[in-house]
Protein backbone atom coordinates (compact mmCIF):
# COMPACT_ATOMS: atom_id res chain seq x y z
CA UNK A 1 0.00 0.00 0.00
CA UNK A 2 1.12 3.88 -0.59
CA UNK A 3 0.64 6.30 2.45
CA UNK A 4 -1.48 8.91 0.54
CA UNK A 5 -1.51 12.39 3.01
CA UNK A 6 -4.11 15.10 1.85
CA UNK A 7 -3.77 18.62 3.60
CA UNK A 8 -7.25 20.37 3.15
CA UNK A 9 -8.42 23.12 5.18
CA UNK A 10 -11.94 23.67 3.33
CA UNK A 11 -13.92 20.48 4.35
CA UNK A 12 -16.02 19.90 1.38
CA UNK A 13 -13.12 19.58 -0.39
CA UNK A 14 -11.42 17.45 2.00
CA UNK A 15 -14.73 15.04 1.68
CA UNK A 16 -14.69 15.29 -2.05
CA UNK A 17 -11.30 13.98 -2.80
CA UNK A 18 -11.41 11.67 0.03
CA UNK A 19 -14.75 9.86 -0.82
CA UNK A 20 -14.89 10.19 -4.81
CA UNK A 21 -12.38 8.16 -5.07
CA UNK A 22 -11.80 4.31 -4.11
CA UNK A 23 -7.96 4.78 -2.70
CA UNK A 24 -7.90 1.72 -0.99
CA UNK A 25 -9.06 -0.45 -4.28
CA UNK A 26 -6.03 1.40 -5.99
CA UNK A 27 -3.81 0.69 -3.17
CA UNK A 28 -3.52 3.94 -0.99
CA UNK A 29 -3.68 4.02 2.60
CA UNK A 30 -5.39 7.83 2.98
CA UNK A 31 -4.59 9.93 5.76
CA UNK A 32 -6.09 13.33 6.08
CA UNK A 33 -4.71 17.00 8.08
CA UNK A 34 -7.25 20.24 7.91
CA UNK A 35 -4.77 22.65 8.11
CA UNK A 36 -0.34 22.45 7.59
CA UNK A 37 0.64 22.21 11.34
CA UNK A 38 -1.40 19.19 11.29
CA UNK A 39 -0.31 17.64 8.42
CA UNK A 40 3.80 18.34 8.99
CA UNK A 41 2.89 16.11 12.53
CA UNK A 42 1.37 13.25 9.90
CA UNK A 43 4.64 13.06 7.90
CA UNK A 44 6.78 13.56 11.42
CA UNK A 45 4.84 10.16 12.58
CA UNK A 46 3.98 8.35 9.67
CA UNK A 47 5.48 7.19 6.34
CA UNK A 48 3.98 9.43 4.22
CA UNK A 49 4.85 8.60 0.45
CA UNK A 50 2.61 11.20 -1.06
CA UNK A 51 1.33 14.45 -0.27
CA UNK A 52 -1.43 16.42 -1.60
CA UNK A 53 -1.87 20.31 0.03
CA UNK A 54 -3.55 22.78 -0.88
CA UNK A 55 -1.53 26.42 -1.43
CA UNK A 56 -3.74 28.36 1.05
CA UNK A 57 -4.84 27.26 4.21
CA UNK A 58 -4.58 29.44 7.34
CA UNK A 59 -1.23 29.28 9.47
CA UNK A 60 1.25 27.11 7.83
CA UNK A 61 0.25 27.25 3.97
CA UNK A 62 1.24 24.98 1.45
CA UNK A 63 4.57 26.14 0.54
CA UNK A 64 5.87 25.97 3.95
CA UNK A 65 4.27 22.67 4.33
CA UNK A 66 6.16 21.28 1.42
CA UNK A 67 9.55 22.79 2.18
CA UNK A 68 9.38 21.86 5.77
CA UNK A 69 8.13 18.18 4.72
CA UNK A 70 10.90 17.95 2.17
CA UNK A 71 13.47 18.37 4.99
CA UNK A 72 11.87 15.34 6.85
CA UNK A 73 11.55 13.69 4.02
CA UNK A 74 13.44 14.27 0.90
CA UNK A 75 11.77 11.85 -1.11
CA UNK A 76 8.36 12.57 -0.34
CA UNK A 77 6.39 12.96 -3.77
CA UNK A 78 4.15 16.65 -3.23
CA UNK A 79 1.12 17.98 -5.61
CA UNK A 80 -0.40 21.58 -4.72
CA UNK A 81 -4.04 22.13 -5.33
CA UNK A 82 -4.14 25.76 -6.34
CA UNK A 83 -7.05 28.66 -7.35
CA UNK A 84 -6.02 31.02 -10.41
CA UNK A 85 -5.40 33.58 -8.12
CA UNK A 86 -2.46 31.23 -6.69
CA UNK A 87 -1.33 30.18 -10.05
CA UNK A 88 1.96 32.50 -10.08
CA UNK A 89 2.56 30.44 -6.41
CA UNK A 90 1.74 26.98 -7.53
CA UNK A 91 4.56 27.50 -10.63
CA UNK A 92 6.67 28.76 -7.70
CA UNK A 93 5.98 25.33 -5.45
CA UNK A 94 8.06 23.34 -8.07
CA UNK A 95 11.59 25.21 -7.04
CA UNK A 96 10.62 23.50 -3.52
CA UNK A 97 10.75 19.89 -5.80
CA UNK A 98 6.56 19.67 -5.77
CA UNK A 99 6.27 17.07 -8.31
CA UNK A 100 2.38 18.34 -10.12
CA UNK A 101 -0.31 20.82 -9.60
CA UNK A 102 -3.74 21.33 -10.08
CA UNK A 103 -5.82 24.04 -10.53
CA UNK A 104 -9.68 24.06 -9.09
CA UNK A 105 -11.87 23.41 -10.01
CA UNK A 106 -11.02 19.40 -10.84
CA UNK A 107 -12.14 16.26 -11.33
CA UNK A 108 -11.18 13.73 -8.59
CA UNK A 109 -10.18 11.32 -11.65
CA UNK A 110 -7.58 13.75 -12.71
CA UNK A 111 -6.18 14.00 -8.93
CA UNK A 112 -5.88 10.20 -9.14
CA UNK A 113 -4.35 10.33 -12.63
CA UNK A 114 -1.94 12.88 -10.58
CA UNK A 115 -1.50 10.56 -7.63
CA UNK A 116 -1.01 7.79 -9.98
CA UNK A 117 2.08 9.30 -11.79
CA UNK A 118 3.84 10.85 -9.08
CA UNK A 119 3.35 6.96 -7.49
CA UNK A 120 4.68 5.80 -10.46
CA UNK A 121 7.66 7.99 -10.30
CA UNK A 122 8.46 7.02 -7.06
CA UNK A 123 8.76 3.54 -7.16
CA UNK A 124 11.22 3.87 -10.29
CA UNK A 125 13.60 6.14 -7.74
CA UNK A 126 13.01 3.12 -5.31
CA UNK A 127 13.90 0.71 -7.58
CA UNK A 128 16.60 2.78 -9.23
CA UNK A 129 17.99 2.85 -5.13
CA UNK A 130 17.68 -0.55 -4.55
CA UNK A 131 19.82 -0.95 -7.77
CA UNK A 132 22.21 0.95 -6.26
CA UNK A 133 22.55 -0.51 -3.16
CA UNK A 134 23.05 -3.98 -4.70
CA UNK A 135 25.41 -2.19 -6.94
CA UNK A 136 27.49 -0.54 -3.79
CA UNK A 137 27.62 -4.16 -1.96
CA UNK A 138 29.31 -6.19 -4.87
CA UNK A 139 31.80 -3.03 -4.64
CA UNK A 140 32.10 -4.09 -1.13
CA UNK A 141 33.42 -7.73 -2.35
CA UNK A 142 37.35 -6.11 -1.71
CA UNK A 143 36.35 -5.63 1.96
CA UNK A 144 34.44 -9.28 2.49
CA UNK A 145 37.63 -10.79 0.82
CA UNK A 146 39.70 -9.02 3.32
CA UNK A 147 37.52 -10.26 6.18
CA UNK A 148 37.06 -13.32 4.96
CA UNK A 149 40.46 -14.61 4.89
CA UNK A 150 40.59 -13.96 8.39
CA UNK A 151 38.50 -16.75 8.65
CA UNK A 152 41.15 -20.00 7.72
CA UNK A 153 37.87 -21.95 7.32
CA UNK A 154 35.84 -19.66 4.57
CA UNK A 155 35.67 -20.99 1.09
CA UNK A 156 36.66 -18.90 -1.69
CA UNK A 157 35.01 -15.46 -1.80
CA UNK A 158 34.11 -16.44 -5.03
CA UNK A 159 32.32 -19.04 -4.56
CA UNK A 160 29.47 -17.65 -2.22
CA UNK A 161 29.07 -14.69 -3.44
CA UNK A 162 27.57 -15.47 -6.83
CA UNK A 163 24.77 -17.37 -4.51
CA UNK A 164 21.76 -15.50 -3.36
CA UNK A 165 22.37 -13.45 -0.62
CA UNK A 166 20.93 -13.39 3.00
CA UNK A 167 19.97 -9.81 3.60
CA UNK A 168 22.49 -7.74 5.44
CA UNK A 169 21.45 -7.68 9.12
CA UNK A 170 20.50 -4.02 9.48
CA UNK A 171 19.21 -4.69 13.03
CA UNK A 172 22.26 -6.44 14.18
CA UNK A 173 24.30 -3.10 13.53
CA UNK A 174 21.30 -0.95 15.16
CA UNK A 175 21.03 -3.25 18.58
CA UNK A 176 24.54 -3.02 18.56
CA UNK A 177 24.60 0.76 17.91
CA UNK A 178 21.99 1.45 20.53
CA UNK A 179 19.84 -1.35 21.88
CA UNK A 180 20.02 -3.33 25.21
CA UNK A 181 21.77 -6.51 25.95
CA UNK A 182 18.27 -8.18 26.10
CA UNK A 183 17.65 -7.25 22.47
CA UNK A 184 21.16 -8.35 21.24
CA UNK A 185 20.30 -11.82 23.18
CA UNK A 186 17.06 -11.99 21.54
CA UNK A 187 19.14 -11.57 18.07
CA UNK A 188 21.71 -13.77 18.58
CA UNK A 189 19.20 -16.57 19.06
CA UNK A 190 17.40 -15.22 15.84
CA UNK A 191 21.24 -15.66 13.97
CA UNK A 192 21.73 -19.39 15.40
CA UNK A 193 17.97 -20.30 14.27
CA UNK A 194 18.80 -19.11 10.81
CA UNK A 195 22.70 -20.75 10.85
CA UNK A 196 20.58 -23.53 11.92
CA UNK A 197 18.25 -24.20 9.12
CA UNK A 198 21.36 -23.54 6.76
CA UNK A 199 23.27 -26.31 8.35
CA UNK A 200 23.21 -29.00 5.61
CA UNK A 201 23.85 -25.69 3.17
CA UNK A 202 27.46 -24.98 3.16
CA UNK A 203 27.31 -22.04 0.99
CA UNK A 204 24.24 -20.28 2.48
CA UNK A 205 25.70 -20.72 6.20
CA UNK A 206 29.04 -19.07 4.68
CA UNK A 207 26.88 -16.16 3.82
CA UNK A 208 25.39 -16.31 7.28
CA UNK A 209 28.15 -16.12 9.20
CA UNK A 210 30.18 -13.38 6.28
CA UNK A 211 26.96 -11.30 7.03
CA UNK A 212 27.17 -11.57 10.64
CA UNK A 213 31.00 -10.28 10.59
CA UNK A 214 30.59 -7.49 7.96
CA UNK A 215 27.63 -5.96 10.02
CA UNK A 216 29.50 -6.29 13.20
CA UNK A 217 32.98 -4.72 12.16
CA UNK A 218 31.17 -2.25 10.27
CA UNK A 219 29.23 -0.68 12.89
CA UNK A 220 32.30 -0.83 15.24
CA UNK A 221 34.17 1.24 12.49
CA UNK A 222 30.81 3.56 12.07
CA UNK A 223 31.15 4.16 16.16
CA UNK A 224 34.70 5.60 15.84
CA UNK A 225 36.22 2.15 16.70
CA UNK A 226 39.65 1.26 15.17
CA UNK A 227 38.45 -1.88 13.03
CA UNK A 228 41.71 -3.82 13.80
CA UNK A 229 40.32 -3.83 16.86
CA UNK A 230 37.28 -5.49 16.24
CA UNK A 231 39.45 -8.08 13.97
CA UNK A 232 41.17 -8.65 16.93
CA UNK A 233 38.36 -9.65 18.59
CA UNK A 234 36.81 -11.75 15.87
CA UNK A 235 40.09 -13.75 15.96
CA UNK A 236 40.50 -14.42 19.67
CA UNK A 237 37.00 -16.17 19.27
CA UNK A 238 37.42 -18.07 16.37
CA UNK A 239 37.22 -21.71 16.50
CA UNK A 240 40.62 -22.97 15.82
CA UNK A 241 40.37 -24.91 12.82
CA UNK A 242 38.62 -26.02 9.67
CA UNK A 243 37.51 -29.15 11.89
CA UNK A 244 35.53 -27.12 13.75
CA UNK A 245 32.04 -28.98 14.75
CA UNK A 246 28.68 -27.06 13.99
CA UNK A 247 28.03 -26.37 17.62
CA UNK A 248 31.30 -24.78 17.57
CA UNK A 249 30.16 -21.97 15.13
CA UNK A 250 26.84 -21.46 17.22
CA UNK A 251 29.12 -20.34 20.22
CA UNK A 252 31.56 -18.24 18.42
CA UNK A 253 29.04 -16.23 16.95
CA UNK A 254 27.49 -15.81 20.72
CA UNK A 255 31.23 -15.30 21.98
CA UNK A 256 32.18 -12.61 19.32
CA UNK A 257 29.22 -10.78 19.66
CA UNK A 258 29.31 -10.43 23.04
CA UNK A 259 32.81 -9.11 23.20
CA UNK A 260 31.79 -6.62 20.38
CA UNK A 261 29.10 -5.13 22.72
CA UNK A 262 31.39 -4.82 25.25
CA UNK A 263 33.67 -3.20 23.65
CA UNK A 264 31.17 -1.08 22.49
CA UNK A 265 29.78 -0.24 26.05
CA UNK A 266 33.47 0.12 27.37
CA UNK A 267 33.85 3.84 25.02
CA UNK A 268 30.36 4.19 23.80
CA UNK A 269 30.00 7.35 25.50
CA UNK A 270 32.94 9.15 24.49
CA UNK A 271 32.58 7.48 20.90
CA UNK A 272 28.99 8.84 20.63
CA UNK A 273 29.52 12.25 22.00
CA UNK A 274 32.49 13.04 19.37
CA UNK A 275 29.98 11.49 16.43
CA UNK A 276 27.22 14.46 17.67
CA UNK A 277 29.90 17.04 18.10
CA UNK A 278 30.62 15.86 14.61
CA UNK A 279 27.20 16.01 13.24
CA UNK A 280 27.13 19.62 15.23
CA UNK A 281 30.25 20.90 13.45
CA UNK A 282 29.01 19.94 9.84
CA UNK A 283 25.59 21.74 10.31
CA UNK A 284 26.78 24.56 11.73
CA UNK A 285 29.32 24.99 8.55
CA UNK A 286 26.10 23.58 5.96
CA UNK A 287 23.02 24.73 7.42
CA UNK A 288 22.48 26.82 4.34
CA UNK A 289 22.45 24.46 2.10
CA UNK A 290 19.08 22.85 3.21
CA UNK A 291 20.67 20.07 5.78
CA UNK A 292 18.30 17.84 6.96
CA UNK A 293 18.18 14.78 9.33
CA UNK A 294 17.73 12.02 6.94
CA UNK A 295 21.00 13.05 4.93
CA UNK A 296 22.86 13.77 8.02
CA UNK A 297 22.11 10.58 9.17
CA UNK A 298 23.29 8.66 5.85
CA UNK A 299 26.76 10.49 6.03
CA UNK A 300 27.00 8.91 9.46
CA UNK A 301 25.89 5.80 8.72
CA UNK A 302 22.89 5.70 10.74
CA UNK A 303 19.13 5.08 10.23
CA UNK A 304 17.30 8.44 11.07
CA UNK A 305 15.40 7.64 13.56
CA UNK A 306 18.68 6.64 15.79
CA UNK A 307 20.89 9.73 15.36
CA UNK A 308 17.23 11.54 16.20
CA UNK A 309 17.59 9.43 19.64
CA UNK A 310 21.38 10.14 19.95
CA UNK A 311 21.31 13.80 19.18
CA UNK A 312 18.43 14.37 21.81
CA UNK A 313 19.80 12.14 24.46
CA UNK A 314 23.89 14.18 23.50
CA UNK A 315 23.36 17.61 22.51
CA UNK A 316 19.59 18.18 24.75
CA UNK A 317 17.30 19.01 21.80
CA UNK A 318 15.69 17.67 18.60
CA UNK A 319 17.98 17.66 15.52
CA UNK A 320 15.49 20.24 13.78
CA UNK A 321 15.45 22.52 16.85
CA UNK A 322 18.93 22.71 16.76
CA UNK A 323 19.17 24.10 12.83
CA UNK A 324 16.34 25.95 13.61
CA UNK A 325 17.71 27.76 16.32
CA UNK A 326 21.35 28.24 14.19
CA UNK A 327 19.17 29.90 11.34
CA UNK A 328 17.63 32.09 13.46
CA UNK A 329 20.26 33.24 15.55
CA UNK A 330 22.11 34.02 12.16
CA UNK A 331 19.13 35.43 10.62
CA UNK A 332 18.70 37.92 13.80
CA UNK A 333 22.27 38.61 13.55
CA UNK A 334 22.01 39.83 9.78
CA UNK A 335 19.07 42.04 10.27
CA UNK A 336 20.57 43.62 13.05
CA UNK A 337 24.33 43.81 12.06
CA UNK A 338 23.65 44.60 8.25
CA UNK A 339 21.64 47.05 6.17
CA UNK A 340 20.56 44.01 3.77
CA UNK A 341 17.15 43.80 2.10
CA UNK A 342 15.21 40.55 3.30
CA UNK A 343 15.04 39.04 0.27
CA UNK A 344 19.30 39.04 0.29
CA UNK A 345 19.10 37.68 4.28
CA UNK A 346 16.05 34.89 3.16
CA UNK A 347 18.76 34.20 -0.13
CA UNK A 348 21.54 33.85 1.85
CA UNK A 349 20.18 31.71 4.77
CA UNK A 350 19.24 29.22 1.57
CA UNK A 351 15.35 30.07 1.78
CA UNK A 352 13.38 30.17 -1.20
CA UNK A 353 12.08 32.99 -0.99
CA UNK A 354 11.56 36.19 0.82
CA UNK A 355 8.02 35.21 1.51
CA UNK A 356 8.60 32.24 2.75
CA UNK A 357 11.59 33.01 4.60
CA UNK A 358 9.31 35.98 6.26
CA UNK A 359 6.59 33.56 7.24
CA UNK A 360 9.06 30.91 8.90
CA UNK A 361 10.84 33.77 11.08
CA UNK A 362 7.34 35.09 12.09
CA UNK A 363 6.13 31.76 13.39
CA UNK A 364 9.19 31.01 14.52
CA UNK A 365 10.21 34.53 16.43
CA UNK A 366 6.79 35.61 17.22
CA UNK A 367 7.44 38.85 14.91
CA UNK A 368 8.26 39.13 10.74
CA UNK A 369 11.82 40.13 10.28
CA UNK A 370 10.36 44.19 9.39
CA UNK A 371 8.87 44.09 12.84
CA UNK A 372 12.31 42.63 14.56
CA UNK A 373 13.91 45.24 12.66
CA UNK A 374 12.32 48.10 13.67
CA UNK A 375 12.39 46.99 17.47
CA UNK A 376 15.65 46.61 17.40
CA UNK A 377 15.49 50.31 15.97
CA UNK A 378 13.66 51.53 18.76
CA UNK A 379 15.12 50.16 21.36
CA UNK A 380 18.97 51.41 19.90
Amino acid sequence: MCNLLIAEDEKYLREKVTKNVDWEGHGYTVFVASDGEEALEMIRSQPIDILVTDIRMPGMDGLELTAEAKAINPDLKIIVISGHAEFELAQASIRLGVEDYLLKPFRTKRLLEVVEKARTKLEAERERRKLAEQQEKMARQSLEERFSRVFGWLANPESFLSQPQVPIRLRLGEILKSGTSQELSEEIRLLQKSMDEAQEDADRLLIILNDIVITTLSTTRDLGFDMEKGISIMGKHLPANAETQFSDLKQWVEDFLLAINDLIESGQGQSMEQIIHGVKAYVEEHYRSGVTLNTMAARVNMSPSQLSKLFLEYAGEHFSDYVTGLKVKKAKELLKGTDNRIYEIADYLGFSDAYYFSSWFKRTVGCSPTEYREELSIKG
